[in-house]
C-alpha cells in the first residue's frame, strides 16, 4: 500500500513537472509574431522644439543616488510612487524604509509595488512588509505572485525602476533598493549603476512625469497586481508594528546625528540641467511574449543616427527573435559602440554565457565592442544617439527585457546631457578591453587568457548549450 502512494505520487510530481517546464519554458519558445512597421522619421519623434518644462540629472554615484531617493522622500507632500524589481536588507534600504514611513506618519500617501517573485520581503524581510503594509497611508502590492499553478505567468516579471514624488520628481534607471547599489562603501556584490532624475521645475506645461505615473496607474490597478495580505492576523501586525518602530528609531536616529545619507541638500533647478523634451517608454502589460515596444523603438531610432550609437548593457543576448527586429538594409552610417561585461566582471552566469555563444555574431555587425575589466561589476543600461538622444531606464539588450519583462526608459533630447551621460560610458570604457572592432578581433580579455581561470572554462562551456536558456535569461 505505501509502495502505491510513494509511485502515485512520484507519477503526480512527474507530471506536475512536465506540465510546468511545457508552459514556463517550451511554451516561450514558440515565436512572437507582433512585429509592426517602423513610423517614419522616428527620431524626429523624440526631439522637442524649444525648452521643456523638464530638466534631468544623471545619477551616476549609487551613493548620491541614494541620497537623491532620500531627499525626494524627505521633501513629499502629497504623494509617493515607488515600482522596484527588489528591496534588499542593508542599512541604505532601512534607512529609505524608515523615511517613507516618517513620510506616511506626516499624511503623505505612499504606494509601494514590487515584483511578485523577486521583491525580497523575505526572510530578513518579511518584517517590513508587516510595517509597510499595517500603516494607514501605506499600500503594498504586488505584480504577479507565484501561482504554482500557473506557470506561464512566472517569467511576466516586474523590472522597472521608478520613483516619483508629487508629480514634481521622478527617478528612473537600474537601480533596485539595496547597499550593493546605494552602499558608500561597497559590499562585495556592489554594482556600477545609472538612474536620472526627472524634475519638472515650474510644474506647469506637460511633463514625462504625467506618463510615468500613467504607466503605475496602469501597473497598480492591473488584474495581475494583487496584496500580498488581504488582513494582516495579530501576530502580523504585532511584527509590524516592532518593524515600524524599530525602522523610525533608526531613522530619527541617523536624522539627529546628522548622517550624511540622510541629509542631502539638493538643490534641483542648479543641478539639474534643462531639456528640449523627455519622453517615456515602456514594454506592454501582457503575459506570454510581449510586444517589445522599447525594444522595437531603439531600433528605429538607431536606423536613423547619422554620426553614432553609443550603448551600454549589463547583458547583451540578441536571440533570433531579436534580431527579427533589425531591418535587413538597414545600412547604418554610423559608428557602432557598445561596452558590456567581461568574464571577470559578469554576476550574470546564464546570461554571459548566451553572450559568450553569440559573440562572435556580434563582432561581424562592425560594432566597436568593449568588455569592462575593472573593480565589480555593470549594472547600467543607457544608449547615446548622435550625442544628442539619450536613453535610461531598466532595459537590458537580451530576450528578458525585449518579449518578457515589464520594462521602462526615458528618452531625453539634450545636447548637454548627452555629452554628460557619453563621458559616464567612456569612463567605463577607459577600464574596459577593447574585444573587436570593424568586424575584427582586436584583443581578449586577461581573464580569458589565464589557462587556470576555472570561471572562463566554466562560462565557455555553457556557451556551448547557452541555447537552450538564452532566450529566457
Amino acid at each position: 500500500m505505501t509502495k502505491k502512494i510513494v509511485k502515485g505520487a512520484l507519477f503526480v510530481c512527474l507530471l506536475y513537472v512536465l506540465y510546468a517546464v511545457a508552459t514556463s519554458v517550451v511554451l516561450f519558445y514558440f515565436p512572437l509574431d507582433k512585429k509592426g512597421e517602423a513610423p517614419p522619421n522616428v527620431i524626429s519623434g523624440f526631439m522637442g522644439k524649444g525648452d521643456s518644462s523638464d530638466r534631468v540629472l544623471l545619477l551616476e554615484n549609487g551613493y548620491e543616488s541614494g541620497r537623491a531617493r532620500m531627499q525626494m522622500i524627505q521633501e513629499a507632500t502629497d504623494t509617493i510612487d515607488i515600482a522596484y524589481y527588489s528591496i534588499a536588507k542593508g542599512k541604505s534600504t532601512e534607512l529609505i524604509l524608515g523615511a517613507l514611513i516618517d513620510a506616511a506618519d506626516r499624511g503623505v500617501r505612499v504606494r509601494v509595488l514590487l515584483d511578485g517573485i523577486s521583491h525580497g520581503l523575505r526572510f530578513k524581510m518579511s518584517d517590513a512588509r508587516f510595517a509597510l503594509a499595517s500603516h494607514e497611508n501605506i499600500e503594498l502590492r504586488y505584480y504577479e505572485s507565484f501561482k504554482i499553478f500557473k506557470p506561464w505567468t512566472w517569467n511576466n516579471r516586474l523590472h522597472d525602476k521608478i520613483m516619483m514624488v508629487d508629480g514634481r520628481l521622478g527617478i528612473i534607471g537600474g537601480r533596485n533598493i539595496a547597499d550593493k547599489y546605494l552602499a558608500k562603501k561597497p559590499p562585495k556584490n556592489y554594482v556600477h549603476d545609472r538612474d536620472v532624475i526627472i524634475f519638472h521645475a515650474p510644474q506647469n506645461g506637460e511633463s514625462v512625469i504625467v506618463q510615468m505615473n500613467k504607466y503605475m496607474n496602469e501597473l497598480w490597478n492591473h488584474p495581475y497586481t494583487s496584496d500580498p495580505f488581504s488582513t494582516l492576523s495579530k501576530r502580523q501586525s504585532t511584527k509590524g508594528k516592532e518593524e515600524k518602530d524599530k525602522l523610525t528609531r533608526q531613522y530619527k536616529t541617523a536624522i539627529q546625528e546628522n548622517e550624511h545619507f540622510v541629509s542631502p541638500s539638493m538643490n534641483w533647478m542648479a543641478i539639474t540641467t534643462p531639456t528640449k523634451r523627455v519622453s517615456f517608454l515602456h514594454n506592454p502589460i501582457e503575459r506570454f511574449k510581449k510586444q517589445p515596444v522599447v525594444w522595437q523603438t531603439l531600433i528605429d531610432i538607431s536606423t536613423e543616427a547619422k554620426k553614432s550609437v553609443l550603448i551600454q548593457s549589463p547583458y547583451v543576448v540578441p536571440t533570433k527573435e531579436m534580431k527579427g527586429y533589425v531591418p535587413e538594409n538597414m545600412n547604418s552610417t554610423a559608428n557602432w559602440t557598445l561596452l558590456t561585461n567581461s568574464v571577470k566582471s559578469t554576476p550574470n552566469v546564464m546570461a554571459f554565457s548566451g553572450y559568450l555563444d553569440l559573440r562572435d555574431d556580434i563582432i561581424k555587425t562592425g560594432v566597436r565592442l568593449y568588455e569592462y575589466a575593472d573593480k565589480h561589476s555593470l549594472h547600467a543600461k543607457s544608449v547615446v544617439f548622435d550625442q544628442r538622444l539619450s536613453a535610461v531606464g531598466s532595459f537590458n539588450l537580451d530576450s528578458r527585457s525585449t518579449v518578457l519583462s515589464t520594462d521602462s526608459m526615458v528618452i531625453i533630447d539634450s545636447e548637454e546631457f548627452a555629452v554628460q551621460l557619453t563621458e559616464a560610458i567612456h569612463d567605463k570604457i577607459d577600464k574596459s578591453t577593447l574585444v573587436a572592432d570593424k568586424k575584427k578581433k582586436i584583443d581578449t580579455p586577461k581573464d580569458e587568457k589565464k589557462e587556470k581561470s576555472y570561471r572562463a572554462i566554466l562560462l565557455n562551456a555553457l556557451s556551448k548549450v547557452s541555447i537552450l536558456w538564452r532566450g529566457l535569461a
